[in-house]
Parts: structure tokens; C-alpha cells; sequence
């Protein structure tokens, strides 16, 4: 059984073309990948700390023994939609409180892992809710199950990469489930967003 705090990263190997496909489409994949590559490398660095167990959670099993995760303990995650990975993989670490985000948002720094984890301890479920809809957070207290057979099951049955995305994962959530919400980041995925990476590094976006 796990006791200490689970921070786990769901990433991808910084591969030439396989990340940040939708990026690429509108600044080339070769700048994308360096994106990435630079966002993770800062994420992984930032994110080692006393206060939680580090994961990195692959998209698949070659991408555990990639040169770039060496000296990372690394998690396959398991086939399915995303909802259906992250709650499998959040109960992977069921008696800890545990928390997932995500590998491309330059802003994340310790101290919102830190207040996810205080806002735990009094609650079930906490996100990081992302400015186009969706969510860069997601945590369970230590008891929390988050992966269930029920048809209408936390995370089940949602559309992701909306601009609902957050607002349909919340309404699969017990009605009286304890919900905490962080600040709202960005989720650097499109040509203004990286736009906004690139000029505005005063408002969180640096690397």
C-alpha cells in the first residue's frame, strides 16, 4: 500500500512527430517537439520533491525504457479512453492521495501540487481547471475509488478536448462528493496559445 503522496505525470517520449500533433499542424513538428521536449524536461526537474512520490505515466510500454525517463519510475498507463486511464491509473495508488497532470502546461510549479494535496485533505475529488474548458489537475483523496463498472462512473461517458470537458467530468461525480478547484492555467495546444507562451512570460508561461 502506498502512504505518501502520488504525484503522477502523464506523458508521452518527446519523439519527433508524435507529440503535440495539433500544435505541429500550425508551427512544424520539429518546433513543437522542441516545445515539449523543454516544457517535460522543466516539469520533471521542478516536480522532484520530499513532499510526494514522482510517476511518470507512459502512453506506452516502449516509452518506459526511453532514454529521457532512465531515472524516472515510470507506469504503463492501459488501453482505453482518457478517463478510463486516469481513473485506472489513480487507483493504481488507492489508499494515498494522489494527483495526475498533465506533461504541457509550462505554469505548473510545486506550490499548486502542494495545495492540491492541502485541498485533500478535506476533499474527494480536486482540479486544476484549464482555461479552454478542459482541466490540467485531477486528485482523489486516499480513499476515493475513482475507477468503477457503473455505466455513469467519474470520468465515463465524456467528451474530451472540448470547451465542456471539465464541466461534463464534474457532473459524473457522486451528488455529494467534496469538490476542490485550483487556479486556471493554460494548456498551450494551438498557435495562440503558444503565441502567448512565447510573449508573455511574466504571466507563469516560462519554462
Amino acid at each position: 500500500m502506498h502512504n505518501q503522496q502520488q504525484l503522477i505525470i502523464f506523458a508521452r517520449a518527446p519523439e519527433y512527430g508524435s507529440v503535440k500533433t495539433r500544435l505541429a499542424a500550425d508551427i512544424g513538428k520539429q518546433e513543437a517537439l522542441d516545445f515539449y521536449t523543454a516544457t517535460l524536461t522543466a516539469l520533471l526537474k521542478n516536480m522532484h520533491d520530499k513532499r510526494w512520490d514522482l510517476t511518470v505515466s507512459t502512453a506506452t510500454a516502449s516509452a518506459t525504457n526511453h532514454a529521457f525517463f532512465k531515472n524516472h519510475h515510470t507506469l504503463v498507463q492501459p488501453e482505453g479512453d482518457l478517463g478510463h486511464r486516469m481513473a485506472k491509473v489513480l487507483d493504481h495508488f488507492l489508499g494515498s492521495p494522489r494527483v495526475i497532470i498533465g506533461s504541457d502546461i509550462p505554469a505548473i510549479r510545486p506550490a499548486h501540487i502542494k495545495r492540491a494535496f492541502e485541498a485533500l485533505l478535506d476533499h474527494d475529488v480536486v482540479f486544476g481547471p484549464a482555461s479552454d474548458g478542459g482541466f490540467w489537475l485531477v486528485g482523489c483523496s486516499a480513499d476515493f475509488i475513482a475507477d468503477s463498472s457503473a455505466d455513469n462512473a467519474f470520468m465515463k461517458n465524456v467528451a474530451w478536448s472540448t470547451d465542456h470537458t471539465l464541466a461534463d467530468t464534474l457532473a459524473t461525480l457522486p451528488v455529494d462528493c467534496r469538490v476542490a478547484t485550483l487556479s486556471t492555467l493554460e494548456d498551450v495546444d494551438d498557435v495562440d496559445s503558444y503565441q502567448r507562451y512565447l510573449n508573455n512570460s511574466e504571466a507563469g508561461f516560462d519554462t
